[in-house]
C-alpha cells in the first residue's frame, strides 16, 4: 500500500525540477520498496523520442503515475512494481535492451533520464540507509 499524498503535495512535488523529482523518487522508492509504471492492453509504456531514445517512465506513487499518464498516454494504467523486482528484473532488462529510465515525468512530461545501472546504484545506496 502506498503512502498518502494530497493535492497540495501532488502539486508541489510535480512542480519540482527534474533533478529534485529524481531525488524524491529515489528516497520514496527506497523507503516504501515500491514504484509504478504504466501499461495498457498492448504492454508497458516505453515511448521513443524523435531522436530514437527509448525510455521506461517510472513514478514513486500511483497517483503521480496515473494522473500524469492520463494526460499524455490515455488508456494506460499505473501498475505497481516492487523494488526487488525492479532491481533484479526490470533494470537489467532495460540495460540489455538499451532502454533508459525516465525518472518521475511531470505534467509537462519533463523527466530525469538515467542509465538503468546508475539508477540501481542510487536505489541500493538509498535503501541501505533504511536497513
Amino acid at each position: 500500500m502506498p503512502y498518502k499524498i494530497n493535492q497540495a503535495q501532488f502539486d508541489s512535488v510535480t512542480a519540482l525540477g527534474s533533478a529534485d523529482r529524481s531525488s524524491h523518487f529515489v528516497a520514496k522508492v527506497a523507503d516504501w520498496q515500491q514504484l509504478w509504471a504504466a501499461k495498457n492492453n498492448e504492454g508497458w509504456l516505453v515511448p521513443i523520442t524523435s531522436e530514437g531514445l527509448e525510455y521506461f517512465p517510472v513514478w514513486p506513487h500511483p497517483d503521480y503515475a496515473q494522473k500524469i499518464v492520463n494526460e499524455h498516454f490515455p488508456g494506460h494504467v499505473a501498475v505497481e512494481i516492487s523494488l526487488e523486482d525492479f532491481l533484479s528484473h526490470w533494470l537489467p532488462t532495460c540495460e540489455e535492451d538499451n532502454v533508459k529510465i525516465a525518472v518521475f515525468p511531470n505534467k509537462e512530461w519533463a523527466f530525469w533520464v538515467m542509465e538503468p545501472r546508475d539508477l540501481a546504484k542510487c536505489l541500493m545506496d538509498e535503501a541501505s540507509l533504511y536497513e
